[in-house]
């Protein structure tokens, strides 16, 4: 079993832009458009995400994300106006996942962004960041632990980079598993949870995206002093504006097609999602791929609008094993989710 992973990230074409909400975005492997692995769904103004992975028995949730709202700064800074304890940081996303799981992400950089994900036992388990502030990707380091009283190593296990349009476009995230330190990143959550691994790397990629998203949007509509005064449209988490025009930021090389959809917060309201899905270690459900030992071929683009749809993948056989750089399991073990 080759430890070695390889996906793409791109702006969903089945997904029409929302009002209100960043665009979804797609996992897929590396090479392979068309082959979903998940979804990353933004609800109630971006304040509920949820990422979803698809099954027979229709998409099932395996993780949620709670970033913070635009409020949370001042909530933090006067709830407790004469307390002498530091407030709680009100960047941090908090996030849980099936089996239990939880941890939180918090941008703790100045220069550029550091992305720290954390344990729900306080206990640090990856960080992200550019090796400098001019770095056109990201590294993914995880940390190693000895001894109770022995500093934790830092070994980097992966990047984060644009894909080139001769290569698809999007983004990539590659983890590498070359040395045996490497290898030992599916190992971070216990034996077994390789899938969970996987679930909070998506989760923390997916997030920064976000904030990548945003970052240039607000750069982007950023007024010009030697320019009339116009109206801007304003984006933020958890936030309200009359008009958005979000595209596809970083993710991909083309926005979605398609008139907006209705807004989605009232139709969760209406029709809730469902609870996490409870996947137990070691069954087939798990989302943890393995990549046979081919080459990629160059020459994709975005997810094409006339590929497979839900429905269609659906339909297919349930131990159908897929080309390419992943072979996923059948998620039989998952009977048990409800639909989203």
């Amino acid at each position: 079993m080759s430890p070695a992973a390889i996906y793409s990230v791109y702006t969903s074409p089945q997904h029409a832009p929302i009002p209100g909400h960043l665009p979804t975005l797609i996992v897929t492997p590396h090479g392979q458009p068309n082959q979903i692995l998940y979804t990353y769904l933004h609800t109630e103004e971006n304040r509920v995400n949820y990422l979803l992975t698809p099954s027979p028995q229709g998409d099932l949730c395996v993780a949620k994300l709670f970033p913070p709202s635009n409020n949370s700064a001042q909530n933090s800074s006067s709830s407790l106006p004469n307390s002498s304890k530091q407030p709680k940081p009100h960047n941090v996303v908090r996030c849980e996942a099936s089996r239990d799981l939880r941890w939180t992400i918090e941008n703790t950089g100045v220069m550029s962004p550091i992305y720290k994900i954390v344990n729900q036992d306080d206990t640090p388990l990856y960080q992200i960041s550019k090796p400098n502030p001019n770095a056109d990707f990201w590294t993914m380091f995880y940390f190693k632990y000895a001894g109770h009283q022995i500093p934790p190593r830092r070994i980097e296990f992966g990047k984060i980079s644009k894909n080139p349009p001769e290569r698809g476009g999007g983004t990539r995230i590659s983890i590498t598993g070359r040395s045996e330190d490497e290898k030992q990143v599916w190992q971070t959550l216990g034996i077994g949870n390789e899938d969970c691994v996987e679930w909070v790397v998506c989760c923390a990629v997916l997030n920064l995206l976000d904030d990548e998203i945003l970052r240039h949007a607000e750069k982007k509509n950023a007024p010009n002093p030697a320019a009339p005064a116009a109206t801007a449209p304003v984006i933020a988490r958890g936030g309200r504006s009359g008009n958005r025009g979000l595209g596809a930021g970083i993710a991909s090389t083309a926005p979605p097609s398609g008139p907006p959809a209705a807004n989605l917060a009232q139709a969760y309201r209406q029709n809730p999602p469902p609870q996490i899905a409870r996947i137990p270690p070691g069954q087939p459900g798990s989302a943890y791929r393995n990549p046979p030992q081919q080459q990629q071929q160059p020459g994709y683009g975005r997810p094409p609008p006339g590929g497979p749809s839900p429905q269609q993948q659906q339909q297919q056989p349930q131990q159908q094993q897929r080309n390419g750089f992943f072979n996923r399991p059948s998620p039989a073990a998952t009977a048990g989710g409800r639909r989203f």
